[in-house]
């Protein structure tokens, strides 16, 4: 089974100032979009493998999936055969169960942001949004929206930030930005964006000329029970989740 990807994906691909960036994972045809702050991994340390695989070769495994026509079904099970060369943003990560893990890549469990990634598309299934049945076994969300972030340079928390650290981030998230906008018109095709990073997209609330010039006509949700939605990392309340799914 082939897949045909959009028009506007093609020519992201094709904007040099893309090359070697992170974009994203999941269905970029999907109609949601889900972003969030940046990548919980430190590169500098043991996990630099996975910084390359997971970030530095996104953009060059993208190209190999339009050029390829690769389809979901046809990607292979990571979790059952953890193998870097199977790896593919498309369904990241195949394979995995749903639950948190206990530590990476072990008991075959997600991260706590996916696992609740996976809660809230389980949530607009179950209200007949999508066609997709909910998943309770596997996380699949990916087959459902498409996720990236405001800052792709991953950092392993954001406890301790020194000044400097914080301007870094800040002038990251203006080129990404700026990137965005360069290609509009694959940003712009996404009916629904929920923007699950809390402050990071305080210039996106405060300017609507740029969230419009980015996300143009789509339905952009920010806020949940009177605050801003927070990085889906941490013990976020079922609450919340439904707050967000409502607004579809």
């Amino acid at each position: 089974m082939t897949k045909l990807y959009s028009e506007e994906f093609k020519s992201l691909l094709q904007n040099p100032h893309w090359a070697n960036r992170f974009i994203g994972y999941g269905d970029p045809d999907a109609k949601i979009l889900i972003v969030g702050k940046e990548c919980a991994i430190d590169k500098n340390n043991d996990h630099f493998k996975m910084y390359e695989h997971e970030y530095l070769q996104n953009f060059t495994l993208w190209r190999r999936n339009v050029n390829g026509m690769v389809s979901t079904d046809s990607v292979k099970n990571w979790i059952s055969n953890p193998d870097w060369g199977i790896f593919n943003p498309l369904a990241p990560f195949k394979g995995q169960l749903f639950k948190v893990r206990t530590n990476r890549f072990q008991n075959k469990g997600t991260s706590r942001t996916w696992y609740n990634y996976q809660k809230l598309i389980n949530l607009i299934r179950g209200m007949g949004k999508l066609d997709t049945p909910q998943n309770t076994s596997t996380i699949d969300f990916y087959k459902d929206c498409f996720i990236t972030e405001l800052n792709d340079q991953p950092r392993a928390n954001n406890k301790e930030i020194s000044v400097e650290e914080s301007d870094e981030i800040e002038d990251n998230i203006k080129h990404r930005f700026d990137m965005m906008k360069e290609t509009s018109s694959f940003w712009a095709h996404f009916q629904t964006v929920i923007l699950a990073c809390g402050p990071y997209a305080d210039a996106l609330r405060k300017k609507p000329e740029l969230k419009n010039a980015i996300f143009g006509n789509a339905k952009v949700i920010s806020e949940a029970k009177g605050r801003k939605i927070p990085q889906l990392s941490s013990f976020i309340s079922n609450g919340l989740l439904w707050k967000i799914a409502e607004q579809f």
